[in-house]
Formats: structure tokens, C-alpha cells, sequence
């Protein structure tokens, strides 16, 4: 595999030119008239670029386990992209030890992709992300202009999800099998591509103000949709805080349909020896399980 320099073997003058090319070409990517799918800034899986006298291939940032099954390709973006360019290896070291809590793990973390935005809005809630595995979890960080963390997620493999997109914080989140794409449109705003890969989703999308509790029809701040690989809507997060209020009060079972994920049986206490989470005999006044939303679950392996 290819490893890219340092960001300090660049000298700025290159940095910035390279920089404009990988710009123009996503926004004549946005401008044409067949636009192609295009989620870092090159236009095919890797480019060549010329540094120093030598050639160092530039691998592109999403893997085939993003297209969705078989690795069909994501129906035509119709909102704003994020173009992103791999972070330097300094850059990455920092912000996956901050990731990671500055804890020491044994075997080590491993780090797992690096990338910032090339084009983020002014005051996007996420400019630069990191993907890590340590002990049998999965983590993504997002972190703003000034490096402070403003999203970021831990998952297992096998770990349940209850609809098959979950977004933590604003413009990061993990998806499951069958999600081929995902936009997040800010309240009164225009919906923002996710570039998604090693399980997880990443946009550079504006910050909206929290609007607090609010009421039950107070809108939700963003507007998650999924889509399968040919282009059919699948998922559309809550509209409202109502909305968001009835979703969490759902039934689920597991993705076997053998337990209960939620509710708790009625009275149960946290002090309480043994807890009976089973659909077959189930507690007393546990719902019918019939009833309750399947969950699905992350399963992204490298």
C-alpha cells in the first residue's frame, strides 16, 4: 500500500497548487453535465502526483464496502460535497492519540484513515476526522477548525443498531449493510452529501444552534436520509422532537428477534440479580415482540 509524505515534505508553494487542481476538479465534477461519483478530491481511485522528481500514488479515501451490496456505485450526488485530501501523518498521530482519550492500549491503536475538507462552510461543526481500532472497537472522531472534538462514535461488530443510520453529533455517524448513501440537511438549509466509509459517515455541514428540549413540534436541527445502491429512500430521521420522542419509545428486539433491547421489564431495578430480556417467555408485561422493530447491526470488517 501506498503511504503518503508528511505533510512537512511538501513544500507550501506545491501544497497549494496541488490543492487548486484536486479543487477545480470537484467543482467541475459539480458543474458538468454527467457528473461522475466523486468523494475525495481526485477523479478516479488514485492519482499520481509528481513530488520532489518522484511519483507517490494518492489513494482515494473510500473503499468498495461503502457502494453497498456487490459494490454498486452510489446513485448521482444531488447535494453539496465535501472534498477531502488524507491528513499528514503528524496531524493524524495527534488527533487519533486525542481520539483514543491519550490512553495507552495494548497491542497499540491501530489508525485507521485520516482525512480533512477542502471545501467545509465557515462554521462547519467538522473539518477533520480519524478513524481508529483498539481492543475489538471501531471509533470515530470529528474535530472543528481549531481542533476541539465536535462528533465522533464507538461501535463493535455485531453491535445493534436500531435504524440502520445513527448519526452522533452533526456530520458524523455509522450505517448499516444496504445504506449505499447518506445526506444531512441543516434546518432551512440544503442537504450535504456524507462520504461514507469503514462503517462510519462524514460531512462538513454547518452548525445549526441546539433549540434545547423545545416542544413536540420543535424541528430537529438535521435531516438524515439513507438511500440503498439504487437510489430508493430507506431511512428519514425524525422531523420534530415529538417525532424523536415517539421513535425512542419503540419496542426493538435484537437482530435474531430473541431478546428485548427495549423496553426493561416493568419494576426492573438495576440492583436486581437477573434480568429477563427473552422474546420466548418473556416478563410479564413485556410488549408482544411481534410488535417491535427488528434491530439491524454494524458490521463493517476491514
Amino acid at each position: 500500500m501506498n503511504t503518503l509524505p508528511p505533510e512537512g515534505d511538501l513544500r507550501p508553494a506545491t501544497r497549494e497548487r496541488q490543492r487548486a487542481e484536486l479543487m477545480a476538479i470537484v467543482e467541475r465534477e459539480s458543474a458538468g453535465a454527467r457528473p461522475r461519483r466523486l468523494l475525495v478530491p481526485l477523479a478516479a481511485a488514485a492519482a499520481i502526483v509528481l513530488v520532489a522528481g518522484a511519483a507517490i500514488a494518492v489513494p482515494a479515501l473510500r473503499d468498495r464496502k461503502s457502494d453497498g451490496p456487490a459494490g454498486n456505485p452510489t446513485p448521482v450526488a444531488l447535494g453539496v460535497r465535501t472534498a477531502f485530501e488524507p491528513m499528514g501523518r503528524p496531524k493524524q498521530a495527534a488527533l487519533t492519540r486525542e481520539c483514543a482519550e491519550n490512553r495507552t492500549y495494548s497491542p497499540p491503536a491501530e489508525q485507521i484513515a485520516a482525512f480533512r475538507a477542502l471545501n467545509p462552510p465557515p462554521d462547519a461543526v467538522a473539518t477533520q476526522f480519524v478513524v481508529m481500532h483498539a481492543i475489538g472497537d471501531w471509533k470515530f472522531c470529528g474535530y472543528d477548525a481549531n481542533g476541539k472534538r465536535s462528533t465522533g462514535g464507538t461501535y463493535k461488530p455485531g453491535e445493534p443498531m436500531v435504524d440502520p443510520v445513527e448519526m452522533h453529533g452533526a456530520g458524523g455517524g455509522a450505517y448499516a449493510e444496504g445504506v449505499a448513501r447518506i445526506t444531512i440537511t441543516p434546518l432551512n438549509g440544503r442537504p450535504y452529501e456524507a462520504d461514507l466509509q469503514h462503517g462510519f459517515f462524514y460531512a462538513s455541514v454547518p452548525d445549526v444552534p441546539f433549540a434545547g428540549k423545545g416542544i413536540d413540534s420543535t424541528p430537529m436541527e438535521y435531516m438524515v436520509r439513507a438511500y440503498d445502491a439504487k437510489g430508493a429512500l430507506i431511512y428519514t430521521g425524525p422531523k420534530t422532537r415529538g417525532e424523536r420522542q415517539a421513535r425512542d419509545a419503540r419496542c426493538v428486539v435484537d437482530a435474531t428477534g430473541e431478546n428485548f433491547l427495549r423496553p426493561y421489564p416493568p419494576g426492573f431495578k438495576i440492583t436486581d440479580r437477573e434480568l429477563n430480556l427473552s422474546t420466548e417467555h418473556p416478563a410479564a408485561g413485556m410488549p408482544d415482540p411481534k410488535t417491535c422493530v427488528r434491530a439491524q447491526t454494524w458490521n463493517w470488517l476491514p
